[in-house]
């Protein structure tokens, strides 16, 4: 392949992904404190810190995973992993249980609850597309649509 093309391809990949952040990101973080209070009954008065999300992410693509797997993964400390873990079962958002075939593995997995807050978020982030991109033309949608699909089958390729 062409360096130039690399180089160009990388440059343009930043961009879209500052765009996205500017545009849409920013917007779903202005609204996660309001978000959040809409969830009373699902959350009470507490937010996420990032290493609880991407261990709630992370189980969300994989269901159930053991901890130290996790830790792994996600690069966090093996000795980190408990409190982060402890904090999410406190809060009802995973459950711990010993592996079936090995009991020297914990595993953890998701709550409903957790499923519930992450479909709310996936919600609230669609919406925010939604109104980002209502303006657009629907010539320039079915555009966007096809692009972004083209851009997921080629990611897709890179893993």
């Amino acid at each position: 392949m062409n360096e130039d093309n690399l180089s160009k391809v990388a440059h343009s990949l930043v961009n879209f992904l500052c765009l996205v952040r500017n545009n849409v990101i920013m917007d779903v973080n202005k609204n996660f404190k309001s978000l959040l209070n809409g969830l009373d009954d699902c959350m009470s008065d507490f937010s996420i810190p990032p290493s609880h999300t991407k261990v709630i992410l992370f189980l969300a693509e994989f269901n159930s995973s053991a901890i130290s797997q996790i830790a792994d993964n996600l690069g966090i400390s093996k000795s980190n992993m408990t409190p982060i873990i402890d904090t999410l079962i406190t809060n009802g958002l995973v459950n711990r249980y010993p592996d079936p075939t090995d009991r020297r593995i914990l595993r953890v997995e998701l709550t409903r609850k957790s499923y519930t807050l992450l479909d709310t978020f996936r919600s609230a982030i669609c919406d925010s597309f939604i109104e980002k991109i209502s303006p657009l033309s629907d010539d320039d949608v079915i555009l966007l649509d096809d692009s972004i699909s083209n851009l997921i089958n080629i990611l897709k390729k890179l893993n």
